[in-house]
Order: C-alpha cells, then structure tokens, then sequence
C-alpha cells in the first residue's frame, strides 16, 4: 500500500518512480522461491535416500541368502544362536563402517566442490554440516542393521540339514 502511494506521489510530482524499490515484496518473493527450492532438494534427496535404502537392502538380503548354505554348515557343527547372532551383528557393523569410510570422504569431498563453485560471488566460509553428517550416519546403521535383522529372521527358519541338502539355496 505504501509503496502505491509513493509510486502514485512520484508519478503526480512528476519525478521518475523507476528507482522506487518494494523490499517487502522482494523479500517475500524470495522467500517462496527459497521456499520452492527446499522443497525440490527435500524431494531430491529422499528420493535418492529410499532408492539406497533399497539397494542395500536387496544387496545384503542376496548376500544373506546366498550364503544359507554356510550358515547351515556352520549350525551343524555347533554355533549357537547367539554366536549366529553375534556374527551377524559384526558383518552388520562391518557393512556399516565400510560403506561410511568410502561414502563420508566423497561426500565431503563433493559438499566441498559445491562450495567453490559458488562461492565466487558470495563471500562465505566453508563448513561441514555436521548434524547432517551424524543423521546420514545413523540411518546408515538403522537400514543395515534393519536388512540384517530381516534377513536373518528367514536364514533363522531354516533346518540346516535340510539346507545342506538343497544345492539350489
């Protein structure tokens, strides 16, 4: 409203209006395309984040299930099934830690990458997003360990000798 009437007054006093800038309608302007572009990232990335989680859970599920034989073999000579357990939750761990040792250096690497690229017209320091880091981590652990336990609860099913039997497991 003001800005009309600034618009209006100039317009009437006969000076230019073209310099005349409306900052509250700017500022919400960017606000909605900032608004609009977390939106897409948010997309963006949960998409890419349910296609990973499905993609280890179908590599650690077939990994699991290709091994039936060696874990009947090894039921038959005697592991428990807390040292069944045990085993599983060291792989689990295993799969964990190597997937975060070769992904976080690349991640970084990239967070890094993006930030010189535009940084040129912005004066800005770099950071890490560490909560980000800690979150992606976590759920790292909770989608390995979530294919683990599922995997295991069929391979648990299963009679070893009837599994030392079957060639096609």
């Amino acid at each position: 409203k003001v800005f009309n009437e600034m618009t209006e007054t100039l317009k009437d006093l006969g000076l230019p209006q073209h310099r005349l800038q409306n900052r509250a309608s700017d500022f919400e302007s960017n606000r909605a395309m900032i608004s609009v572009v977390n939106i897409f990232s948010y997309g963006f990335i949960i998409l890419i984040s349910l296609i990973a989680a499905a993609n280890v859970f179908n590599t650690i599920s077939t990994n699991i299930n290709l091994r039936r034989r060696e874990f009947a073999m090894l039921k038959a000579v005697g592991m428990t099934k807390k040292g069944f357990d045990n085993m599983m939750v060291y792989e689990s761990i295993l799969y964990g830690l190597k997937g975060i040792l070769y992904g976080l250096p690349v991640a970084l690497g990239v967070t890094y990458l993006i930030y010189l690229s535009i940084s040129n017209g912005i004066d800005f320091e770099f950071f890490v997003p560490w909560t980000s880091v800690i979150i992606a981590v976590g759920s790292v652990f909770v989608v390995v360990f979530a294919t683990s336990i599922y995997a295991m609860d069929k391979v648990k099913k299963d009679n070893p000798i009837d599994a030392l039997k079957n060639e096609n497991l």
